[in-house]
């Protein structure tokens, strides 16, 4: 239910954005329980033992769909972030697609790490876009989130190559068993 939940809060704000483009502070508080629901979905499905490699893909799916959304949203609300924003999540989607790309190819299989520095790099963003949302500026945050997100995907990439078979959640490049 908490990975739905993500998947309607994507819509949501768009709907925010469209129709009350003064509505700052309520994207980010939709924004912060959706965060929120991405970090207890895994904590609450291994509580209940419900966790399996089908539920981690669509739980990953959830998440690109859910802050693909909020970019959409924060795009509606200040467009003149658009400007100075677009070339660095068209980086970060590329490195996304790439590592995706190369995990097909040799598992026939969408990449899942779910790695610690995926996670770190998910705070940052929720950070940055609370930020954005609220105040419509962007300061060092962007620069520090952006940063994350690229070492974040070169992880996963690290990753992806060091798998001799598939598998998701994997912690960490520097301390798993390949």
């Amino acid at each position: 239910m908490l990975v739905i939940f993500r998947l309607l809060a994507a819509p949501a704000l768009i709907a925010l954005g469209l129709t009350a483009p003064q509505a700052g502070v309520m994207a980010a508080v939709l924004l912060s329980l959706a965060v929120l629901s991405d970090i207890f979905d895994g904590v609450i499905a291994r509580r209940l033992q419900v966790v399996t490699p089908n539920l981690r893909r669509w739980d990953g799916r959830a998440d690109v769909i859910f802050w693909l959304g909020a970019v959409v949203a924060l795009g509606l609300m200040h467009p003149e972030l658009i400007r100075l924003t677009a070339p660095l999540v068209l980086a970060l989607v590329v490195l996304e697609m790439l590592n995706h790309a190369v995990s097909f190819v040799r598992f026939r299989r969408e990449a899942s790490p779910h790695h610690w520095l995926s996670k770190l790099f998910c705070l940052f963003l929720w950070a940055l876009f609370v930020q954005l949302f609220v105040t419509g500026a962007a300061g060092s945050l962007l620069w520090i989130t952006f940063g994350l997100g690229v070492l974040s995907q070169v992880e996963a990439f690290v990753i992806t190559l060091r798998l001799k078979a598939w598998r998701c959640d994997v912690p960490s490049a520097f301390r798993m068993k390949a």
